[in-house]
């Protein structure tokens, strides 16, 4: 995976501009650990402080941001102060203090350097400058780990957060985390959460039943990724959300996405306005609809899935017969006509006839035919394929509509939030 020329590339043209240098007399860590954090309680430094650190000394990177869109300029004063007051670890070029006997703290202060964040750019631009830290530092051999960390202020990581890393493939971009959302003690905001949990694990049950290669969670807070293979897909996007999903969907195309077992990380369940789609503003709307968040229709029907996966099936037989229509090959793998048309022509209006005969030209045989056109295929584009079969007729479902659905992507069918997140936590070997 190392490419010397991609390095060099980022290094030259693609890293933040103006990352601080660190000092000669600097200690070595061996994990690195990016936070970025707006309106942000000091309260996750306890958290932190007692991580366990069996791999070494750590580098927690704090990305400490406001978007322009906010206003008040006093919302992080109460995490810089707790900063501030940390003991200095030692004099250098770069200010870094101690949080704890293995964790050590950098405070990259972009709200009082540069001022506050374009806000259309928001938790992106704050995940590249610490990850663009992290690079520049492991570049000049100041972290020993080629895996940079990525977690957020409301997480909590398990005792073994960082020995996991040592068991991962060579060949990964990137390592996802279980996780599982900790209730707050808002009955209300608790259940819309673990709702919206089960609707991402939903997704990704759906995406399992069809065997994409995209069948996995996209969380900046559960995130590991592979140094090498951030600068070879240009780092974070700047984006005010959704940038993990948009870095992993590059990710997934130059490396294995690993998908780590075991304790999860645990993420508050809390109202959040930082970033305009997403987790946040999800459970607004759910909360926000008249009646039991748990009627709400926000699961995507699992028709849509089972049409992905007669699709991903007849992709073989496309490039051994031009004239066949697509929809007659998803029908001849079990899809039935309605859908297999519908489906043919969701794909039109996303470009498959060019796509098709772009990768038929450029494949000389069927396994390159086909890796071509699942990078084609991607994660942005298969989100895009199950909205508009969306928009064609397969309404989104509630939890009692899924119970009658084909395909049943649940691994213990149920109405119940609980029991549903009991069942696929274990079915993945995810432990709360």
């Amino acid at each position: 995976m190392r490419s010397a020329i991609a390095t060099k590339r980022y290094l030259e043209r693609h890293i933040h501009p103006g990352l601080p240098e660190l000092g000669s007399n600097t200690v070595r860590w061996q994990q690195v650990l990016v936070v970025p954090a707006f309106a942000e309680s000091p309260d996750f430094l306890q958290t932190l402080r007692q991580l366990p650190v069996d791999r070494g000394r750590c580098l927690l990177i704090v990305v400490l941001n406001r978007p322009d869109s906010e206003h008040d300029t006093t919302r992080n004063n109460a995490l810089r102060q707790a900063l501030s007051a940390l003991p200095d670890e030692f004099d250098g070029h770069a200010s870094i203090q101690q949080l704890s006997q293995r964790i050590d703290v950098y405070l990259y202060d972009v709200e009082a350097d540069s001022g506050p964040l374009p806000a259309r750019e928001g938790v992106g631009l704050a995940r590249k400058i610490g990850c663009d830290l992290a690079v520049k530092w492991i570049e000049q051999g100041c972290i020993d780990s080629q895996w940079i960390c990525c977690a957020d202020a409301d997480a909590i990581l398990p005792a073994d957060y960082f020995s996991r890393l040592a068991h991962i493939s060579d060949d990964s971009a990137a390592a996802l985390f279980p996780f599982s959302h900790r209730p707050a003690g808002d009955a209300e905001v608790d259940l819309a959460t673990a709702l919206y949990e089960l609707r991402m694990h939903h997704y990704v049950l759906g995406l399992q039943h069809a065997k994409s290669p995209y069948a996995f969670h996209t969380l900046g807070s559960c995130l590991a990724i592979n140094a090498d293979a951030y600068m070879q897909c240009r780092g974070f996007p700047k984006r005010a959300g959704g940038e993990d999903f948009y870095l992993l969907n590059k990710l997934a195309k130059v490396g294995a996405i690993a998908r780590l077992k075991g304790q999860c990380i645990r993420i508050e369940s809390r109202r959040s306005d930082r970033a305009p789609f997403g987790t946040g503003p999800a459970i607004e709307r759910l909360l926000s609809e008249s009646g039991p968040c748990t009627d709400s229709a926000h699961f995507y029907h699992p028709a849509g899935f089972e049409a992905l996966r007669c699709l991903l099936l007849a992709l073989p037989s496309l490039h051994g017969s031009r004239k066949t229509p697509l929809a007659t090959l998803m029908e001849e793998v079990g899809l039935n006509t309605w859908l297999a048309s519908a489906t043919q022509e969701a794909l039109q209006q996303l470009g498959f006839p060019e796509a098709l005969q772009h990768c038929m030209k450029q494949a000389r045989d069927e396994q390159q035919f086909l890796k071509q056109m699942h990078v084609w295929l991607d994660a942005f584009r298969t989100l895009r394929l199950m909205h508009l079969l969306r928009d064609a007729g397969l309404t989104p479902r509630s939890l009692v509509d899924l119970m009658e659905d084909a395909p049943q992507l649940w691994p213990t069918p149920s109405t119940d939030v609980a029991q549903l997140r009991v069942g696929v936590n274990a079915g993945w070997g995810w432990l709360i």
